[in-house]
This record gives structure tokens, C-alpha cells and sequence, in this order.
């Protein structure tokens, strides 16, 4: 038979009748280490003021106590140790008002075959009653100190409902909506000047919050229209409530720093590709002069020709950076024009069919019936429309669809991309659009964490948005808006400024 665990340590019993005591002590065996013995209140106050116990147990009459006068009495040696009192009394009273002066339970007196039963019941009562008790302190300590971590943590976190009422937020998040001009208790009243494209960006919001289904992501960059380099880091996240309705929670990250440190980064970028591209040039003229000439020893004129493709690779490497540094400064020219999109988005669209069959992915371009007119760079839009689909097809599992579709919104063209891959977690989603931003669950992926920041570039310097709409195991969907009236020059140009 296996052995019954015992349900407390040691126990002090208050028992001024040794034949009761007795019989207490053998029904307790097996339900607790240990028992120490005694007669009378003054004692029992003697013997908890030497060591520790786990449980009292205690007659209600005693030589020198009655009644409640007992519980009291104990109660104020020892308030919160477990206590359970013993009636002769076969009515509730004396039992009902011990419980009221503090016990923890009671048992009448009646030593027949189901006492130790009856005792063995109370007590697992009272083990499953201080389980719970040490799970609610826990719990509550665990609370108090995430609360505390919230409170003092830079990032703004809040909860919204689907109508934008904040419930709950930090301090971060209320300097954050001070920062933009909010003073309300509402995330979309944003003042649309205040931010760049705050019509764009509260109309998304509002859409986001009513419409993102629990377990899903967006993210968007709030920049400040005066000050780019004031600039947040939002994702909102959909949750279920305890109740019907979903809540909204709204993770802001204050990315001026951020900014800065890249900044300083891209020059010595900048610095360090050019001093290299002189060397690197010469080293690929004098190989292409050695290689025009004839073959003296082969084995030579082989290693000359990696040579050369080495230092080429290396040159070409050299120039996507500078082409990216030129992006970032505004000397990457952009010349939207008035252009019907479909042609562009079918040749991006077959020159992917036989990759992505390669893959075992299904392309699925949802042709519009009508023209879709719009103002965009082709050469840029094809850019972003490349990016975009090879990112869906690296991540999209076999025997899966990418979908792309083009259609005429609110002044401009609306374009989505959507894959129903791994998806990210909402912190991935933040880190998505940064340079050579590569999410630690994509490390098997080869790239070089160029792509989406360049696609943003193009994007953005067209005025128009690209957002980001995940849930991990349904894939994530891009949406990226060109607008009819990008903001061009007196030459009709446009510049990627936003990331200088």
C-alpha cells in the first residue's frame, strides 16, 4: 500500500484530558510528522513562543480558558498559524463563533470509527485552503512586480478598447502621447499635423483597432512632422478579454536614440566603402589588363580570374551600400509619373512564377478587370513589389499561396502582399523595417536585412505607406499605399528624406 503523505509538519495539540489526547494523537498519524503535547492555554503560549509549529490543534475548554477566550488567546501568540478547534458541544454555536473569533476550522468531539476520516477532511480543508492562500500571495507579489517593471519602463504600454479609449497606461506611454500632442485619453485623436501623415496614420489606427482579430500585429512608425528624428516605434496587438469583446494593447518604443546611433553608423559606413572602392578598383583593372593578355600558366591565369570575381563581388557589395547611403541622404532620385500599374505589377509577378514553383508556393495575382492608374516610379515600384514577394516566398511553406493584389483607395494605389507563413510576434514587427533588420526566426534565411528597410525608402519618399499585419501561424500581410500626388519638386522629383 503506498504510503500517505503526510499533510503538515508538527503539530501542537491543546488537550487537557489525557485519554482525548490519546485518541487525537493516533488519528493524527500518518496526517502529520509530528506532535507535541499539551494541557492548557499558558503552556500552549509557552511552547509557540520556543519553536515553530505548522498547525494548532485545541479544545475549547481548558483549565485556564473557554470558548473564544482560547482562540484569542492563541491568536495573539501566532495570528497566522493554522488553528483548529475541538467541541464537545454537538450544536454549531460554539463552533460558528470560534471560526468568527479567528479559527481555521472546527470538529465535535466524537471519537467513533470515521473520526480520523472526519479529522483527515478537515485538515486537507485547511492544507488546500493555505495552498491556494500561498498561490494568491504569489500571484499578487508576481502582479505588483510586473506592474512595477511596467511602470518604470521606458517603452509606453497601454490598453485600449476598439473605439481607442486608453483603460490603462504607463508613464512611458503617456509621454509618449504628450510628445504628440495628445490630451486626451484617446490614441486616435492625434493631431494629424502634428505627425507625418497623421490622417494616413489615424485612419489606419482606427481601422487596426476595430478591426485586428486577436492574435494579430501592426506596427507603424510615428514621426514627428517637425522633428524626424523624434520619431516612435507603435505595434498594436489584439487580445481577448475575459468578456465578449477584444482589447487593444499599444506597445510604443521611443526610437530617437535609435536613429541617432544609425546615423552615426551609416557615416562610418559611408567613409569606410569609399575608402575601399579605390583599392578594390584598382585590383579589378589590373586583372582585367592580366587576363587580356595570353595564358602564360594556367593554373595563374585561374587564380587571376577569382581574383577579379572576388574583388567585382566586393566592388558590387560596396556599391549596394552607397546606393543605400545615396537613399538615406536624398540623393537617390525617384521620378514618379502618371502610370498604369498592372503592367509593371504582371512583369514583377511571372519573373517569380518559377521560383516560387521551385518552392512549391502558388503566386496568386488578383488581376483587376479595369486600369490602375496611379503616380509611382517604375523602376521604384518594382523594387518594392520584388522585395515583397521574395520575402513571401522565402517564408511561405510548401503547398501555400502568395497573394498580391493591386487596387484604386482613397487617393492612390493600395497594393498587398500576403503570405500565410510562421507570422511574427509583435516585437519581431518592430524591428522589421530597421537597416539590416534580420529577426533572430529568420537566421536560416540568407539576405542581408536590406530589403524591407530599402522598400520602406521608396515608399516613404513617394509619401505613402507600407504597414505590417501578422499573427504567428497565419502569415503576415503587407499593405503598402501610393498616393495620386507624391511630393515632388520643381523638376519633378521626389528624394528619400525620411531616412537621412
Amino acid at each position: 500500500m503506498e504510503q500517505q503523505r503526510a499533510l503538515f509538519g508538527e503539530v501542537l495539540l491543546v488537550e487537557d484530558e489525557p485519554a482525548h489526547a490519546l485518541l487525537i494523537e493516533r488519528a493524527l498519524r500518518g496526517l502529520v510528522v509530528a506532535i507535541c503535547s499539551c494541557g492548557s492555554v499558558t503552556e500552549a503560549k509557552a511552547r509557540l513562543k520556543e519553536r515553530s509549529f505548522d498547525l494548532i490543534i485545541s479544545d475549547l475548554n481548558l483549565p485556564d480558558l473557554r470558548s473564544n477566550a482560547v482562540v484569542q488567546a492563541l491568536r495573539e501568540v501566532t495570528p497566522q498559524l493554522p488553528l483548529l478547534v475541538l467541541t464537545s458541544s454537538a450544536t454549531l454555536t460554539d463552533g460558528v463563533a470560534a471560526m468568527r473569533a479567528g479559527a481555521s476550522d472546527f470538529l465535535v468531539k466524537n471519537f467513533d470509527a470515521s473520526f480520523r476520516d472526519v479529522l483527515q477532511l478537515s485538515l486537507s480543508r485547511i492544507s488546500s485552503a493555505l495552498a491556494v492562500e500561498r498561490e494568491r500571495a504569489l500571484l499578487a507579489r508576481d502582479r505588483d512586480l510586473l506592474r512595477e517593471a511596467i511602470e518604470s519602463s521606458n517603452d509606453g504600454l497601454a490598453v485600449a478598447d476598439q473605439s481607442g479609449n486608453v483603460r490603462y497606461c504607463n508613464s512611458g506611454f503617456e509621454a509618449f502621447l504628450q510628445s504628440v500632442g495628445v490630451t486626451s485619453r484617446n490614441v486616435l485623436e492625434f493631431p494629424p499635423t502634428k505627425i507625418l501623415r497623421g490622417h494616413e496614420v489615424v485612419t489606419k489606427l482606427s481601422e487596426r483597432l476595430s478591426n485586428l482579430e486577436p492574435g494579430g500585429v501592426w506596427t507603424v512608425e510615428v514621426i514627428d512632422a517637425q522633428e524626424d528624428e523624434c520619431a516612435f516605434d507603435v505595434t498594436v496587438s489584439a487580445v481577448r478579454d475575459r468578456g465578449s469583446d477584444p482589447v487593444v494593447l499599444l506597445w510604443v518604443r521611443d526610437i530617437r536614440d535609435r536613429r541617432r546611433r544609425e546615423r552615426f553608423q551609416r557615416e562610418i559606413l559611408s567613409t569606410t566603402t569609399h575608402d575601399l572602392k579605390g583599392p578594390l578598383g584598382a585590383i579589378a583593372v589590373s586583372c582585367d589588363v592580366l587576363l587580356h593578355k595570353p595564358p602564360v600558366d594556367e593554373r595563374a591565369h585561374a587564380l587571376v580570374e577569382r581574383i577579379s570575381s572576388s574583388a567585382n563581388s566586393a566592388i558590387h557589395l560596396i556599391e549596394e551600400f552607397l546606393s543605400l547611403r545615396r537613399m538615406e541622404e536624398g540623393a537617390f532620385i525617384l521620378h514618379p509619373k502618371n502610370n498604369d500599374f498592372q503592367p509593371i505589377l504582371v512583369k514583377v509577378v511571372d519573373s517569380f512564377r518559377l521560383s516560387a514553383k521551385a518552392r512549391g508556393v502558388e503566386l496568386v495575382w488578383e488581376s483587376p478587370r479595369d486600369d490602375i492608374l496611379g503616380c509611382v516610379d517604375p523602376l521604384g515600384l518594382e523594387r518594392v513589389l520584388s522585395n515583397l514577394i521574395s520575402n513571401a516566398i522565402k517564408f511561405s511553406p510548401k503547398e501555400s499561396q502568395v497573394r498580391i493584389s493591386a487596387t484604386r483607395s482613397g487617393g492612390g494605389v493600395a497594393l498587398t502582399v500576403q503570405d500565410f507563413g510562421t507570422g511574427m510576434e509583435p516585437s519581431d514587427a518592430q524591428r522589421l523595417f530597421n537597416r539590416y533588420g534580420r529577426l533572430a526566426s529568420h537566421s536560416q534565411v540568407s539576405g542581408t536585412g536590406l530589403g524591407l528597410f530599402i522598400v520602406k525608402c521608396i515608399v516613404s519618399a513617394h509619401g505613402g505607406s507600407i504597414d505590417v499585419t501578422s499573427a504567428i501561424g497565419k502569415g503576415s500581410t503587407f499593405e503598402v499605399f501610393f498616393p495620386d500626388a507624391p511630393p515632388l519638386n520643381e523638376r519633378g522629383e521626389v528624394l528619400c528624406l525620411d531616412f537621412a
